[in-house]
C-alpha cells in the first residue's frame, strides 16, 4: 500500500539534492507531504513541489536540532501525527527517527528513495557489481562510469545485480555523533534502509551507510562490509562472477562477502590511493582484497603503476582496462564552436578537482572578454565557498552555479558550450573530458596523469593540455593560445580515436576476456598454495600490535615442509616486523630464483600469505605462541577482557531500553576505554615489554622453531628487522660457523 501521509526528515546540509528528488516523487504518487528541515542556508532555496509545508527547526549546532526535531514529532498536534510513513533522509535524523518509532510502533521508517517498493530483498545474479559510487539522488553523476562499464556487458549477463553502499557521512566531532552510530545500528537491525528496485543496468540495491568523517579506510571499508552484509539474504553475494569498484571499498566487500566459488574482478578508480596505503589498517585490508580479486584493474597506467609499486609481488593479476563509455549517448555537435567563451565544468566541487584554480581562471578571463561566462555543474564541499566568491566577484553573474545533473543531461550541456575546462591536479581517468570530446566539445586539461594518458597523442586535436598548476594564469594562457588554435582542431578525429580506446564494444571485449575464468590446470600442474580466511575479524589490526586476537588455528606450525630437492641449501630469514616488507618479500623471491630454499620465522605470517609467497617456502610463526606468554595475557586480561566483558553486559542491558541515550552513553564509555587502553599498551606497557621482547621470542625459537630447521644445512641467517637481532645472534652462538647477516643482497646461487 502506498503511503498517504509522509514526514521527510533531513537535519543536516548535504541532502539537499536528494531531499528534492524524493519529495518531487512522493508529491506526484499522491502523498500529503510535510518537511522537517534545519534553519540552515542550504535548505533556503530548495526546489519544494507546491503545497509541501516546511518545518524548520533550531540550526544551533547539529545536538539542539536534533532535540528540537524530537519536541516537534513529540508534540500532540505536530506533523507526524497523522503519518503512515517517516523518511530519515541523512545520517543526522537517524536519532530522532528512531525515537518517532517508540513512540509509534505502527509507523514505518525508510531511508532513502521512499518510493520505492519496501520489503524486497537482493535476488542472486549472475553478475553482481559491488560499487560506493553510483547514480543517486544525492548526486546524479556519482559513479556514471560504473553504470557505462555495466552497459557494456549487458547483454552478456542476463541477471544483473548492483549493489551499492552509499555514503552518509556525518561530523565525527558532532554532538550526537555516538547516537547517530547507535541510531544507525538499530535501526539497521530493523532492516530498515536497503532500497531495491529494477533499472536498466539490473536489479539496483542501495544501503545508506552512515560513517564518521574522521578519515579512517579501515573503518570506513568494513561499515561497508557489515552494512551489505545485513542487507544479503544470506550473508553472502549469491553470483559466480562479482566485480568490485575501488579497492579500498567494493574490493573490500568482496573479499569478505563474495562466495569461495566466486570469480572477484576489481577495478580500481580511486585518486586517493596514497592515503590509503599511508594508513597501515587500510593498507592490509586493501592487500587482503588484492590476494582474494582473481584480477585486478586500474582505469589508468598511473593507478596500475600505484599499486604494483606498493604491491609488487600482486604484480601478475594487474591489468590496464580503462572506464567504458557509450558513445552513443554523446552524439557530436553539428557545428564545432568558433569562440571559445562559453566554458563548461561539470564534476565535484572539491579542492582535489581545482575548482577554485577554474574560478579565478574564469574571472580573469571575463575581466578581459564581456561575452564570456562559466557554468558549474555538480555538488559538493566547496558550493558554499563557490556561491560566496560568485556574490563578492564584479563577474559574478556570469557564472552559473548548478546541482549535479544525471548522466542523460551531460550531452545537451556539452553540445551547449564552447569549452569544458578541467583544471583537476589528480585525475586517474577524466571520464567528462572524453565525454565532451565525444560530443565535439574542445577541452582545456590539466595535464594530471589520468587525462595525459586519456588524450594521448589527441593534445592540439582534442583541445589543449597545459601543466598542472595551483596558478590561474596557467590556465588563462592556455585558454588563450587554444583560442588561437581553434581552426587546427580534428574533434572529428578525435572522438574516432576515442571510440578506439573507450567505445563499450572496445572495453566489452576486454572485460569478456577478464571474467571468463581460465582453464583449469591438469591436476599435477595446479601448485598447492596457502589460503587466507575471508572473514578473518582482526584482519585491520596492525601487524605490531601484541594484543591482536587471530584465530589460533589460522596457521599451522607444525605444517610439513614443501618438497625440496636433496642438494637445495637453507635461508633462514628472521622477519620479525620488517619495516620495509616489501624490499624483504623482494629479496625471498631472489633467493628462489638463485636456487636456495628458505624458511621464515616471522610473528605475522598472514602477511606472507597474502603476499602470495611461494610454496617452497616455509613459514615458521612465532604469533600465537607469543599471544600465550603470561605476561600478555594477563594485559589482555586486565586491561581489554574484564573491562569489555563489563561494556558487554552493560550494552546487552542499555539495548533493551528503547531510549537511545543509555547505549550512547556505554559506547562512550567504550569509546574513552578503548583510547586510554591503546594509551596504556603504548605508553606503558609496551615500552617495557619491547625490551624483553627479544628474549620472549627467542624463547620461543628454542622451544618451538629450531626442532624444525636443519641448522646443519642453513647456509646463511638473515635478520630484518630490530626485533629479530637477538634470534640471529642466538643462532650464531649456536654454530658459529654459520653466516648472520642483516644485508638483503642475496648470495651466489646455490650449487646444483
Amino acid at each position: 500500500m502506498k503511503p498517504r501521509n509522509v514526514v521527510y526528515l533531513a537535519l543536516g546540509p548535504h541532502r539537499v539534492r536528494a531531499a528534492e528528488r524524493h519529495l518531487a516523487e512522493l508529491a506526484a504518487s499522491g502523498a500529503k507531504v510535510a518537511l522537517v528541515v534545519p534553519d540552515l542556508p542550504e535548505w533556503a532555496d530548495a526546489e519544494l513541489p507546491a503545497g509541501v509545508p516546511v518545518h524548520r527547526v533550531d540550526a544551533t549546532d547539529a545536538r539542539a536540532t536534533a532535540r528540537a526535531a524530537r519536541r516537534l514529532l513529540r508534540a500532540s498536534n505536530g506533523p507526524l501525527r497523522d503519518a503512515d510513513l517517516l523518511v530519515a533522509g541523512d545520517p543526522y535524523a537517524l536519532p530522532a527517527a528512531w525515537d518517532a518509532l517508540g513512540r509509534r510502533g505502527d509507523l514505518v521508517v525508510a531511508l532513502d528513495e521512499p518510493t520505492a517498493p519496501s520489503g524486497r530483498r537482493p535476488a542472486p545474479a549472475d553478475l553482481a557489481v559491488v560499487t560506493p559510487w553510483y547514480p543517486s539522488a544525492n548526486n546524479a553523476l556519482a559513479g556514471a562510469f560504473v553504470e557505462a562499464t555495466i552497459g557494456a556487458v549487458r547483454a552478456d549477463h542476463p541477471r544483473i545485480a548492483v549493489l551499492h553502499t552509499e555514503d552518509w557521512p556525518y561530523r565525527h566531532d558532532a554532538p550526537d555523533a555516538i547516537a547517530i552510530a547507535v541510531a544507525a545500528e538499530r535501526l539497521a537491525g530493523r532492516r530498515v534502509g536497503p532500497v531495491v528496485r529494477d533499472t536498466g543496468a539490473g536489479e539496483l540495491t542501495r544501503v545508506p551507510v552512515p560513517i564518521s568523517s574522521r578519515r579512517d579506510y579501515a573503518v570506513w571499508a568494513l561499515a561497508h562490509v557489515e552494512a551489505m552484509r545485513r542487507t544479503l539474504p544470506t550473508g553472502r553475494i549469491e553470483a559466480p562472477l562479482v566485480h568490485a569498484h575501488t579497492g579500498i571499498y567494493g574490493g573490500v566487500v568482496a573479499q569478505r562477502l563474495a562466495r569461495p566459488d566466486a570469480r572477484v574482478v576489481v577495478t580500481e578508480h580511486a585518486s586517493f590511493l596514497a592515503q590509503i596505503f599511508a594508513q597501515p589498517a587500510a593498507r592490509r585490508l586493501y592487500e587482503e582484497a588484492l590476494h582474494r580479486a582473481d584480477v585486478f584493474l586500474c582505469v589508468s597506467r598511473n593507478l596500475h603503476e600505484q599499486v604494483r609499486e606498493a604491491f609488487p609481488h600482486h604484480a601478475h593479476k594487474l591489468r590496464v582496462v580503462p572506464n567504458a563509455i557509450d558513445f552513443g549517448d554523446f552524439a557530436p555537435r553539428t557545428e564545432p564552436p568558433r569562440d571559445l567563451l562559453r566554458w563548461l565544468y561539470v564534476g565535484r566541487l572539491s579542492e582535489a578537482k581545482g575548482v577554485h584554480t577554474l574560478l579565478s581562471a574564469f574571472l580573469a578571463v571575463a575581466a578581459e572578454e564581456p561575452q564570456a561566462t562559466l557554468t558549474l555543474v555538480g555538488a559538493g564541499p566547496l558550493v558554499d565557498q563557490i556561491r560566496d566568491r560568485i556574490a563578492g566577484s564584479p563577474y559574478g553573474d556570469r557564472v552559473d552555479l548548478r546541482p549535479a545533473v544525471a548522466p542523460a543531461k551531460v550531452p545537451e550541456l556539452m553540445r551547449t558550450h564552447d569549452l569544458l575546462v578541467h583544471a583537476s591536479p589528480v585525475e586517474t581517468f577524466g571520464m567528462t573530458v572524453v565525454e565532451a570530446v565525444a560530443c565535439g566539445t574542445p577541452v582545456l586539461v590539466a595535464r594530471s596523469q589520468g587525462p595525459q594518458e586519456t588524450l594521448g597523442g589527441l593534445n592540439g586535436r582534442a583541445g589543449l593540455l597545459v601543466d598542472v598548476s595551483e596558478d590561474p594564469a596557467v590556465l588563462v594562457e592556455g585558454f588563450r593560445e587554444l583560442r588561437k588554435r581553434v581552426d587546427e582542431l580534428d574533434l572529428p578525429g578525435a572522438r574516432a580515436a576515442l571510440i578506439e580506446r573507450y567505445g563499450r564494444e572496445a572495453v566489452a571485449a576486454r572485460l569478456r576476456e577478464v571474467y571468463a575464468a581460465p582453464e583449469p590446470a591438469a591436476a599435477d600442474d595446479v601448485p598447492a598454495t596457502a589460503a587466507v580466511p575471508a572473514d578473518t575479524v582482526a584482519a585491520a589490526v596492525p601487524a605490531d600490535t601484541v594484543t591482536a586476537v587471530v584465530p589460533a588455528d589460522m596457521v599451522t606450525a607444525d605444517a610439513p615442509a614443501p618438497p625440496r630437492t636433496a642438494e637445495a641449501p637453507r635461508v633462514v630469514l628472521v622477519a620479525i616486523s620488517p619495516p620495509q616488507f616489501k624490499l624483504v618479500r623482494e629479496y625471498v623471491d631472489r633467493l628462489l630464483d638463485r636456487g636456495y630454499a628458505v624458511d621464515i620465522i616471522t610473528n605475522d605470517p598472514r602477511q606472507w600469505q597474502r603476499s602470495e609467497v611461494d610454496e617452497r617456502v616455509r613459514l615458521l610463526p612465532l604469533d600465537v605462541a607469543e599471544r600465550r606468554r603470561p605476561l600478555l595475557r594477563v594485559e589482555q586480561l586486565v586491561v581489554y577482557r574484564a573491562p569489555g566483558k563489563a561494556l558487554s553486559v552493560a550494552r546487552d542491558r542499555a539495548r533493551k531500553q528503547h531510549a537511545i541515550w543509555p547505549e550512547a552513553l556505554v559506547s562512550r564509555i567504550g569509546s574513552t576505554h578503548g583510547s586510554l587502553a591503546r594509551k596504556f599498551h603504548t605508553s606503558v606497557f609496551y615500552p617495557g615489554y619491547r625490551v624483553v621482547r627479544p628474549r620472549v621470542l627467542w624463547r620461543i625459537v628454542q622451544r618451538e622453531v629450531l626442532p624444525k630447521i636443519d641448522l646443519a644445512r642453513t647456509e646463511r641467517v638473515v635478520v630484518a628487522g630490530v626485533y629479530g637481532v637477538a634470534i640471529g645472534w642466538q643462532l650464531g652462538r649456536k654454530r658459529p660457523e654459520l653466516t648472520v647477516t642483516t644485508s638483503l643482497v642475496p648470495p651466489e646461487p646455490a650449487p646444483r
